[in-house]
């Protein structure tokens, strides 16, 4: 089981945790089927992703593994004007 923590206005969205019950999949997936459950749009590039509290762009981006036990955070980023 792969847990998700959602912050900001994805907690709204997603509720603030989720499970799911996988064994592994990579991030890219783990977007993929996010993103047909909830209404915006999840990406890299609006979205700081940290599995096990380290941000995928220091690990291997969108083809960083998640598996069983692992917990992804999901915080959006906010852009003002």
């Amino acid at each position: 089981m792969i847990k998700l923590r959602f912050l900001g206005h994805l907690a709204a969205q997603f509720n603030d945790e989720m499970e799911l019950q996988e064994e592994k999949l990579n991030v890219a997936e783990l977007l993929n089927r996010l993103n047909l459950r909830g209404k915006a749009k999840i990406t890299r590039a609006n979205t700081l992703i940290l599995v096990n509290g380290v941000e995928v762009s220091a690990l291997k981006g969108d083809e960083t593994e998640v598996k069983d036990g692992d917990l992804v955070t999901l915080i959006p980023i906010s852009h003002g004007g």
